[in-house]
């Protein structure tokens, strides 16, 4: 059963991953993100926030804690859990033997969805058009990132998971990027961001969650982790930088 308008979508319950006795990259962390809602997870280098999104993703099998996606538990059923998520990845490995097209087609089939209109239409939207029938390792790296923007957008999931998605991408971009995941958030997905672009995660997320080594050191509004940490006119990444490292 989906989870009803508001209600949360992707839910995080005492999530912990050891790889190993000595390294425990995230460490009881709990976190719920609604219907409707951007959200932020941050962190340093190595906190953890890759790793949390892989687990949603059943790509990486938590040691112990539970994850859900859309009402459905990610370790009881993957397949359907991840049909409902939308993920761009920090590390985007594109297929360079592709065009443009075909790849948003192989996303599409993978996806069961049709790669029609709405797909054409989110070529135009992001400036690629004009070059959706190009091989993709004639890319540059903008285009690159906003092909995986695009794949990640297919079929309009209920769950969008976007590590890094600004990396490449110029300040046009980076305002068609927020005007789009705004939008789809007001349709009712969950919208997760992980960036290290502080000015724009505090202008786009309603609430923030920052990990240290693990576990969970803040959470709240950008104005409520202002006040917890006393820097009520600093910039975000001053707030950031004290609560993350």
């Amino acid at each position: 059963m989906s989870a009803a308008p508001g209600e949360a979508v992707f839910h995080v319950e005492r999530l912990v991953k050891r790889y190993h006795e000595e390294a425990t990259a995230v460490n009881d962390v709990s976190l719920s993100v609604a219907g409707g809602e951007i959200f932020g997870l941050l962190g340093a280098n190595g906190a953890g926030k890759s790793t949390l999104l892989k687990c949603a993703l059943g790509l990486v099998r938590p040691t112990s804690g539970r994850l859900q996606v859309d009402g459905l538990d990610v370790q009881r059923e993957p397949l359907e859990a991840r049909r409902r998520i939308g993920y761009l990845p920090e590390e985007l490995r594109l297929y360079e033997r592709l065009t443009g097209w075909e790849f948003l087609e192989l996303v599409c089939g993978l996806k069961q969805v049709e790669c029609d209109g709405a797909v054409e239409e989110e070529f135009r939207y992001f400036g690629l058009y004009e070059r959706r029938h190009e091989l993709i390792g004639e890319y540059s790296l903008g285009m690159r990132k906003k092909t995986g923007i695009l794949a990640a957008l297919v079929g309009r999931p209920k769950l969008l998971l976007m590590d890094e998605p600004l990396n490449g991408l110029d300040a046009e971009s980076m305002r068609r990027l927020r005007l789009r995941l705004e939008a789809r958030a007001a349709d009712g997905a969950a919208v997760v961001l992980s960036s290290h672009v502080m000015g724009f995660v505090e202008r786009v997320c309603g609430r923030v969650t920052i990990l240290k080594k693990g576990v969970v050191a803040a959470s709240g509004t950008p104005v409520e982790l202002r006040a917890q940490a006393g820097l009520p006119d600093e910039a975000f990444d001053d707030v950031f930088l004290h609560f993350a490292l």
